[in-house]
């Protein structure tokens, strides 16, 4: 009777193991990478270069959003109006942010979209952000990146 039950012990702790060493890696890497000195990724408040000194820019009410891909992954947008005869993006960040993350490469070889939302003389458009960027720079991620219109 002891035998089994320290078998089953044995292996609830087992399990259990291979749970931590499976989750916490995920909930944890994130947020401490994001303080590696390796990414340098900078906190917006410390930055000259933001959205308020850019006043060509307009961002959407909601500044950023998150789809459901077709391949049932979130991913991220970052939304800006433009105006309508605009037809060149060039989407850049703050200084000092590396945007180059997880081979994804820098931030002008991000994708640039147009929706079909318009207004009287604007048009909506987003820039897919890659998740790796979202996840090590974390919260306020959306406000070191801009778009340019040319």
């Amino acid at each position: 009777m002891i035998k089994k039950h320290k078998n089953n012990f044995i292996l609830i702790s087992l399990f259990l193991c291979i749970l931590m060493f499976i989750f916490l890696p995920i909930n944890l890497c994130p947020p401490l990478l994001r303080y590696a000195s390796i990414f340098s990724i900078s906190d917006s408040s410390s930055n000259n270069n933001s959205s308020k000194s850019n006043s060509t820019e307009k961002r959407a009410t909601l500044s950023y959003d998150k789809i459901i891909g077709k391949d049932g992954l979130y991913h991220y947008r970052v939304l800006f109006w433009v105006p309508k005869e605009v037809a060149k993006f060039i989407p850049y960040a703050d200084t000092g942010v590396i945007t180059d993350v997880s081979s994804h490469g820098p931030i002008e070889k991000w994708s640039v979209e147009e929706t079909k939302i318009t207004t009287s003389n604007e048009k909506l458009v987003f820039i897919f952000v890659p998740k790796t960027f979202v996840y090590l720079y974390g919260k306020g991620f959306e406000k070191v990146i801009h778009l340019k219109c040319v």
